[in-house]
Order: structure tokens, then C-alpha cells, then sequence
């Protein structure tokens, strides 16, 4: 598989005056976040204060509970742990600058409540509660600097919808409805400090398409659609501090072949434009965004399946260049990336890999942090048709 982007003839100039000295540089280091005392953990979160949230096994690895790490350390079992709403097991997906958390906890059987913590506090089962839409189980998502929360409800009609949680109060199952596009189904993904949610929302067709809402407002069929690529469906991921999007979109109309996904990355506030906002094909891989920063760096994971093997690596893009992470970490780290879930706007990237035959968290952090000179080499490697090497 190759990533192709096209460089202008300038831009290759910087390339081949700075190639030699860059490559001879490590561009990320890895940090191993350990865990609360099991043997595994994985990071879905972090902040600009480089606070990372996830999940971690316990001692004896009976369950498993969300953790919010200090600012750029690594697990620490003594104070790390946020505890549950119940006795079973809590996930930890967004955190926020001041240090709220929001994820799901275990309530019983068949039923998952989303959690929103006080700023660098554990889960407090009398107040972090958001409840529901008035069915049955939610699920958090991404949290604002406001603590406005974004994610997914069941209804009192038993179908799925997206919400936002007003800060410091549950759920209100009137208020924080986000709707849909006229189908049964929609999903928040993200959220800015905005107001801004996004997400995707089916139609009355059954067609996904992915939204972005006005701020603090609801989804509004008439403007809130992003379109697509084509003509048939997209799926928005993130969003960040000037409403750029992210996600994939199928270039081909009505193709429901998934390995015609493209990734998206759209201009401010602005629908996908097929022109200027496709940031090509993956191959036979299949694209999952993650996130987007406030520079527009966009992380992901690829998986390709081959019979019954499933096969997983990760991409990067700064501007319009591509990387695969597991070439641009510290080759004597000996981790082998898995999976990326989050960066911030410092360029630090939270995932799960192998290390030592273990599968655990890590963070990544830049070094130096990406520059134009780095967007310069990249672009070399991309016009070289590096290829992107899948998980073993």
C-alpha cells in the first residue's frame, strides 16, 4: 500500500536540503503508561497538560477501571485509579484542560451509564451520573473545557441518539437530545469548546451521514450535514477548535465496498469539498480517524483482513504529508504500535502496542515537536511510496 500525495516542486527543494539531517533524528519517543496493577491498560484520552485517561486492569485482573494519569507520567497505581458508579468495571475516554474525565461504568446487567468527573477528582457515584435520554444505558465520548459532554443515549423509544450534557448536570432527556437527520440513529463523537458537536446521523433512507452541529445547538437537517466525498455517506470523527472536521467518506457513489473509504479533513465551519479535502486512499486498508488537533494533525488506524487474520497499523498526517507511526518512534524503544486513539495540540499521541511481549498504553511524545521541516521530509517518504507496514 502506498500513500500518495503530491508535492510542489518548492517543496521538494526544502526536501532534499534537509532529508539527511532529519533522518538522523528521532522524531517520537515512547513512554510505557503501566497499568493500575493488572496486566494491560489502554489510553483513549489526553489533554494539552499531557494528562492521559483510559482503562487499566486491576490486581488479579478480576476487572478493569478508568485512570487519569499526572501531567506527562505514567500510571500510577496509588493515585491514578478513578474508581466506578458501581461495583463492575469503568472506561475512561475524554479529559478535558482542567482535568475532567468522561467515559461508561457497569451498572448491571445490560446496563452502562456515562460518567463526568470534577476536575482531577475520582468518579463520585452520587454526583457523576449523567443518566440517560430515558432509556436504558449512554456512553461519553468527548468532554469541552466547559464540561459539556458529548456521546450516545438510548431513548425512551429504545433507539440511539446523540446527546451534549449541559456542565455540573445529568442528562436532560429534552434538552440534550441532539436528534438525528429523520432516521432512528445518530452518535456523537466530539466536541469543541465551541459547543460544536459531531458526529454521524442516519436519514429517513438509512443513508449514515456525518454532522456538525451549530454551537450548543441541536442537528439541523438543513445545515448541519457535512456531505461526503460523493454523493452517499461520510462519518465524522473529530472536530477541533476552528471546526475542521475529520473523518472518512466513500468517493464512489452508493460503493459499499469499505476499502473505498477515504480519509476527510474538511476547511473551517465548511462541507466536505471533494476537491480540496480528500486526503486520498489507504489501498486495500480500511481508514478509522481518531482525532484532530488545532494545527489540522489528524491520527488513525488502517486494518485490512485477509481470510481470518486481521491485520492493524496506524497513520499520522501533518498538513497533507503521511507517516506510519511505527516509523517515525525510537527504533531501539522496541514497541511494535497497535492502535491510536487521541492527540493533543502539542503533538503527543496516546495508543496501545506491544512492548516486551506485553500489550500495554503508551504515549508518544514529539521530539522536536512537528515543524515545516518535518512536513518536508514526510513529503519525500510519501513521493518515495513508503510503505505502510501492518501490525504482526
Amino acid at each position: 500500500m502506498r500513500w500518495r500525495v503530491s508535492l510542489r516542486a518548492a517543496g521538494l527543494v526544502v526536501v532534499l536540503g534537509t532529508v539527511a539531517q532529519l533522518n538522523a533524528g528521532v522524531m517520537y519517543t515512547v513512554t510505557d503508561l503501566g497499568t493500575l496493577g493488572g496486566s494491560t491498560s489502554a489510553p483513549y484520552g489526553i489533554n494539552d497538560l499531557g494528562q492521559v485517561v483510559g482503562e487499566s486492569s486491576l490486581p488479579g485482573n478480576s476487572t478493569s477501571h478508568a485512570f487519569r494519569t499526572a501531567p506527562n507520567q505514567p500510571i500510577n497505581p496509588l493515585s491514578d485509579d478513578l474508581g466506578s458508579l458501581g461495583p463492575g468495571w469503568s472506561m475512561g475516554y475524554g479529559i478535558n484542560n482542567v482535568g475532567q474525565v468522561v467515559g461508561d461504568c457497569w451498572i448491571s446487567a445490560g446496563v452502562v451509564h456515562a460518567f463526568r468527573t470534577g476536575p482531577n477528582k475520582g468518579i463520585d457515584a452520587t454526583r457523576d451520573n449523567l443518566g440517560t435520554l430515558g432509556g436504558s444505558s449512554s456512553y461519553a465520548r468527548a468532554i469541552s473545557d466547559a464540561g459539556q459532554v458529548v456521546g450516545k443515549s438510548k431513548t425512551l423509544a429504545g433507539t440511539w441518539h446523540a446527546f451534549r450534557a449541559a456542565p455540573d448536570r445529568p442528562m436532560d432527556p429534552i434538552a440534550d437530545d441532539l436528534g438525528t437527520f429523520g432516521g432512528p440513529w445518530s452518535e456523537a463523537y466530539g466536541i469543541n469548546n465551541a459547543g460544536q458537536a459531531v458526529g454521524e446521523a442516519w436519514t429517513v433512507a438509512s443513508r449514515p451521514c456525518g454532522f456538525r452541529t451549530r454551537p450548543n445547538h441541536g442537528i439541523d437537517p438543513a445545515t448541519d450535514d457535512i456531505g461526503g466525498l460523493a454523493d452517499w455517506a461520510s462519518w465524522a470523527s473529530a472536530i477541533n477548535a476552528s471546526g475542521q472536521v475529520a473523518g472518512t467518506s466513500r468517493p464512489s457513489l452508493g460503493s459499499g465496498d469499505v476499502h473505498a473509504l477515504h480519509i476527510f479533513r474538511t476547511a473551517p465551519n465548511e462541507p466536505i469539498n471533494p476537491v480540496t479535502d480528500d486526503l486520498d486512499t489507504v489501498g486495500d486498508w480500511i481508514p478509522e480517524v481518531r482525532d484532530i488537533n488545532d494545527r489540522g494533525d489528524i491520527v488513525g488506524n488502517l486494518f485490512r483482513v485477509e481470510g481470518d487474520m486481521v491485520f492493524i497499523s496506524t497513520f499520522l498526517y501533518l498538513g497533507s504529508s503521511a507517516f506510519e507511526l511505527g516509523d517515525i518512534i525510537d527504533p531501539a524503544s522496541d514497541w511494535q504500535i497497535k492502535e491510536v486513539f487521541a492527540m493533543n495540540n502539542r503533538g503527543q499521541i496516546v495508543g496501545v502496542g506491544h512492548h516486551d511481549g506485553i500489550r500495554r498504553g503508551f504515549r508518544l511524545d514529539p521530539v522536536p515537536e512537528p515543524s515545516g521541516c518535518v512536513l518536508a521530509v514526510a513529503g519525500l517518504l510519501v513521493c518515495a511510496g513508503r510503505r505502510v507496514r501492518a501490525g504482526k
